[in-house]
């Protein structure tokens, strides 16, 4: 298979896989190669030819400059940027993306776990509910397009054709079970059901926006302000 059949998938967490996304890509003939940084797994110092860059979650912090890994993660993710290949990042992902980009990730106040309705700025991006499971929020970073509103913080931008969410589109309903089971203290069992009942009300919903969402990132269909000149300083800055 051809690079570009292929889509570079950074995982931090075997309990935060790549979920709907996988299946997805699939579906598009796509190709997925997984490397796992906390791991031990080297990132690969060059791009050529992927369809693109998927940064998943973690329970790590993005400005934690302590993990071994993250360095060189930031690394990887400017790089894709510098040399426009898409990349999504998702929640913690989109946390790194917006600290390459020179936004502020910070944490709240109180934790976000639960469904999230969205004001969509874009077709591509469904209002949902979208399943969010964070601790820390980024801001917009300067220049880009806030793709959606909602919830306790920045919930989705883009800058070209990269775009970083707050939410997980990539989760399914036994990931949310293995999040549910490792989450300490535990959510109490009102908030845990409360999740549940998400997942019975999106039944098939949440596979077909997400792939929607995957597409239209990919495609182009989520693409935020030119970046050529603005990547080379930002990114030197």
């Amino acid at each position: 298979m051809d690079a570009a059949d292929r889509l570079l998938v950074v995982e931090h967490e075997r309990t935060a896989p790549a979920g709907l996304l996988g299946l997805w890509a699939r579906r598009r003939g796509l190709a997925l190669d997984t490397a796992r940084p906390a791991e031990g797994d080297v990132l690969p110092a060059s791009l050529p030819g992927y369809a693109g860059v998927v940064v998943l979650g973690s329970e790590q912090t993005a400005f934690d400059d302590t993990l071994p890994w993250l360095a060189d993660e930031l690394v990887l993710v400017g790089r894709a940027v510098a040399d426009g290949v898409p990349v999504l990042g998702i929640c913690f992902g989109g946390q790194v993306l917006a600290r390459v980009l020179g936004a502020r990730v910070y944490r709240l106040s109180q934790p976000e776990i639960g469904w999230v309705r969205l004001a969509s700025q874009r077709p591509g991006l469904a209002s949902g509910p979208w399943l969010s499971w964070h601790q820390d929020g980024f801001d917009r970073p300067a220049g880009a397009a806030e793709l959606a509103t909602g919830g306790a913080s920045v919930q989705a931008f883009a800058v070209g054709p990269h775009a970083g969410l707050q939410f997980h589109p990539e989760a399914t309903e036994p990931i949310t079970a293995d999040w549910l089971r490792a989450t300490r203290p535990p959510l109490s069992p009102e908030h845990a059901a409360r999740l549940s009942q998400g997942w019975a009300e999106a039944a098939g919903r949440a596979r077909r926006e997400a792939a929607t969402l995957f597409s239209a990132w990919l495609d182009g269909g989520l693409a935020g302000p030119a970046t050529a000149a603005w990547n080379t300083q930002r990114l030197r800055g």
